[in-house]
């Protein structure tokens, strides 16, 4: 055990505040035998003769936070992107997987019309948005940008809101600017999610659970973070090289809820195929015996699924697949033979190709990450 006098006395300046964060980070200098200084969190004051081993931050638009790391001589981790003018080593939450991920969640609901919203134009926002658009450009839609310089002016969100094509699905950068979009949407008398779908990210409770219509939320995985940044800290103080110095955490999946969890898809044929597949994925299906279930040909499938959904049957029922594969390698231990079988992949080899294909890594390298 080490004594007080021995541990590393690390100091914890979260200019942006986050509970979760600060439990990664308390669970790391738990296991190093740290100190933790969390005395700024009470008052936002910053200590005058701190003297320490290494700072922990989340660097914003505060100067005083900002220069008083830029002072400091001790090694200091970001876990911000906030000021990426500065040059520290950071782990960072992935912001163009976020963004890419929410764009997913809409296309898969089939919507046809899109839009972003942010209450703040901040880097992690521009990240976000770009990703989002991107993926939206690939299926060839636009994305309308409502994040103007009269976004927080509420009559006028009014007029844009009830002008935008229904139904419409808008992702927030924040829960809080989804939660403050859809209050407007009450005041316009737009209905959620039928009207307008509002999907946000962090998947705070608090807020995305206490609305009159519960809101979707990318689970923005800011524990592994904040645990992240103290390890690679720890590593600092310890004079060890790091291999990088940007560490990216990848979201962790999307809480669905009532605001986003209606089927924008007007093809009645194309509705009744998704609930099929979204409970028939295990099974080894294919187009053409998807198409003499439900009747049709096809080529005429094929065309209709498209239209609707701007992907190719059997692309999307990979997706599905794909999906619940993660499920099962981030929270099982089953064996990858086991995964291959219940979700609809042939062999083991056959899952395991398709898988590096579509996520880029092979699903050991997945379930390790």
């Amino acid at each position: 055990m080490r004594t007080m006098i021995q541990s590393k006395h690390v100091l914890m300046l979260l200019g942006s505040y986050d509970q979760s964060a600060h439990e990664g980070i308390d669970e790391s200098a738990g296991q190093h035998g740290w100190h933790l200084n969390v005395s700024i969190l009470k008052e936002f004051q910053l200590p005058d003769a701190w003297q320490g081993d290494g700072i922990i931050a989340s660097l914003n638009h505060n100067k005083s936070l900002v220069a008083f790391v830029k002072k400091a001589q001790v090694p200091v981790v970001d876990l911000s992107i906030w000021r990426d003018d500065i040059d520290l080593p950071r782990v960072v939450a992935d912001n163009s997987a976020i963004g890419q991920l929410g764009a997913e969640h809409f296309l898969n609901m089939g919507h046809q019309h899109y839009a972003w919203f942010a209450l703040n134009n901040d880097p992690v926002g521009k990240m976000r948005y770009v990703a989002y658009s991107e993926r939206l450009a690939k299926a060839n839609l636009k994305c309308i940008r409502l994040d103007t310089t009269l976004c927080k002016d509420a009559a006028y969100m009014i007029k844009r809101l009830r002008k935008l094509p229904k139904p419409c699905a808008i992702y927030s950068k924040s829960d809080n600017d989804a939660a403050w979009l859809f209050n407007v949407c009450m005041d316009a008398n737009l209905r959620v999610p039928e009207d307008i779908a509002i999907l946000g990210t962090d998947d705070n409770r608090l807020i995305c659970e206490n609305q009159a219509v519960p809101l979707s939320s990318i689970r923005h995985d800011l524990k592994t973070i904040g645990y992240e940044g103290a390890k690679m800290l720890g590593k600092l103080m310890s004079s060890q090289k790091l291999k990088k110095t940007l560490k990216l955490i990848l979201p962790s999946g999307i809480t669905i809820r009532q605001s986003t969890n209606a089927l924008a898809v007007t093809d009645p044929l194309i509705r009744k195929l998704l609930k099929y597949l979204q409970t028939h994925f295990r099974r080894s299906i294919g187009t053409r015996e998807v198409a003499e279930i439900f009747g049709v040909s096809r080529r005429n499938l094929e065309k209709r699924f498209r239209k609707s959904m701007h992907c190719s049957l059997h692309d999307y029922l990979i997706k599905i697949r794909i999906d619940e594969a993660k499920r099962f390698l981030q929270y099982t231990s089953e064996p990858i033979e086991t995964i291959a079988a219940l979700t609809g992949f042939c062999h083991a080899p056959h899952f395991s190709n398709t898988f590096k294909k579509k996520i880029g890594v092979p699903p050991s390298h997945f379930r390790n990450q």
